[in-house]
């Protein structure tokens, strides 16, 4: 598969980073480029249009970050911010207006009622989506560890 146009739509979250480098390593022998998207879901209660200035400070501080490292890997980036009311047609829509070859989906990993969530986005573009969808599902975390750092605390109080 050759991706000379990506879309990566980031939100600020643990798994931006972790997606940041798989884009970039998709799109660099290419020489292609990635469009770093930003939706902030406006409630309906408020315009579409309304000022969110915490979350438009908190969608520049996210993009340029995420610029930032894009430039430091020599790939060629291009930042958009978009208000919806749903994230995932903006995205939707968003892709088949820039005419990408793919996009790129960081998911974070929850867990709801013993069973992996996929969230209501994800779905959705997977979906709808003309394009093909990648999604990078970050790794599952070490739930042994904070078990047996209690065990081990626990162990060592017990023996004082």
């Amino acid at each position: 598969m050759h991706i000379k146009r990506l879309l990566l739509p980031i939100k600020g979250q643990r798994v931006d980073q972790d997606t940041l480098r798989f884009a970039s390593n998709l799109v660099r022998h290419e020489h292609g480029s990635i469009c770093l998207l930003y939706v902030i879901e406006v409630p309906r209660q408020y315009p579409i249009d309304a000022e969110l200035p915490s979350e438009v400070a908190k969608c520049e501080e996210v993009l340029k970050s995420a610029q930032e490292f894009m430039k430091s890997q020599k790939v060629k980036v291009e930042t958009e911010m978009l208000q919806a009311r749903d994230a995932g047609p903006a995205i939707v829509q968003e892709a088949q207006e820039r005419g990408v070859d793919a996009m790129l989906l960081g998911l974070t990993y929850k867990r709801r009622h013993d069973s992996l969530t996929l969230g209501g986005v994800t779905p959705y573009i997977i979906e709808h989506a003309l394009c093909p969808v990648l999604v990078y599902r970050e790794a599952k975390p070490d739930e042994a560890a904070p078990k047996s750092r209690e065990t081990a605390t626990s162990g060592a109080e017990s023996r004082r």
